[in-house]
């Protein structure tokens, strides 16, 4: 009887650890899937929380990849020489015991070996990333001379978004032909406490009072000359704030374009104003509430950038 006991106590045991050492590969899960054209030289990484978890790649006769992973939200990067960028895929979920199937990845071919360069201020630590159909596709850092560089680029549409500690984010929308080499600069805005400057939102905004003239034929006119001087005043208001902005810690924008090219400059930037809001004050005064943006393809930013 003692001797049973201690055959059951030992199997108890035994079944015990086999239970512990085996519950975690059961809850482990994987992603699965296929690139394609195979043997196209693809790389598979997989990140959690902007960290790499793993790297494997696609086998070179069917070009299908499996990961097991544990359960979790994963980011999945794709590179290959015969694709142009890498392709990503976020938020790609893996549940326990389960196995998560990416459709059938295919690689584009380069078609082009277009190459896009330029020169981005400040050249200080500014991160340059390229989207492509609205995807990113590639991102730099930009070398000590703020100069960046992209190349095997296929034709189309692409955005720049530019980024540096201290400065506004911008972004630039360019196009790209066959075998074309391009050089487009950007120019950053210094970040200041400015009253009607948002740079989260890229704005800038200033109101106007337009007061009614004394003799007007009509009731109408007399309110369209109000709005006209309302729309004046907010003019002048949007170049004393503009006037504020600077483009470093200690150079503003009339240093930058010298004297002449800066009245010039605002002048015509100005012009592009939006109405936000108008409303009737009393005594027949109208205020109004005019918008410019800073950054972006007309922004303030596209005005001073280096051709």
């Amino acid at each position: 009887m003692q001797f049973t006991k201690h055959i059951f106590q030992y199997a108890g045991i035994a079944l015990l650890l086999i239970a512990v050492y085996a519950c975690p590969a059961k809850k482990d899960g994987a992603i699965q899937g296929t690139i394609l054209p195979p043997g196209s030289g693809a790389r598979i990484t997989v990140a959690k929380d902007a960290k790499t978890v793993t790297t494997v790649d696609a086998g070179a006769q069917d070009g299908v990849f499996s990961i097991a992973l544990a359960p979790g939200t994963y980011d999945i990067s794709v590179t290959s020489p015969a694709s142009p960028f890498p392709l990503n895929f976020p938020g790609i979920v893996v549940k326990p015991g389960e196995t998560t199937n990416i459709p059938p990845i295919q690689l584009a071919p380069v078609k082009s070996t277009a190459v896009l360069s330029g020169r981005i201020t400040p050249a200080i630590d500014t991160h340059i990333t390229l989207l492509y159909e609205g995807k990113e596709r590639a991102a730099a850092r930009t070398n000590a001379q703020g100069r960046f560089e992209f190349e095997g680029l296929p034709t189309g549409r692409y955005t720049i978004q530019a980024n540096s500690p201290g400065y506004a984010n911008d972004t630039m929308e360019i196009s790209l032909a066959d075998n074309q080499t391009l050089s487009q600069n950007m120019r950053l805005l210094y970040i200041s406490a400015i009253d009607g400057v948002d740079w989260a939102g890229g704005t800038v905004r200033a109101r106007g009072v337009g007061l009614p003239p004394r003799n007007a034929p009509t009731p109408s006119v007399r309110r369209e000359m109000t709005k006209r001087a309302a729309l004046a005043d907010g003019q002048r208001n949007l170049l004393r704030t503009i006037e504020q902005i600077k483009v470093g810690p200690s150079q503003n924008l009339t240093s930058l374009l010298g004297e002449g090219k800066y009245v010039q400059t605002l002048q015509g930037y100005v012009q592009g104003y939006r109405v936000v809001s108008e409303r009737d004050m009393d005594g027949g005064r109208i205020e109004v509430e005019l918008e410019l943006p800073l950054t972006g393809a007309s922004g303030l930013s596209s005005y001073i950038r280096e051709k």
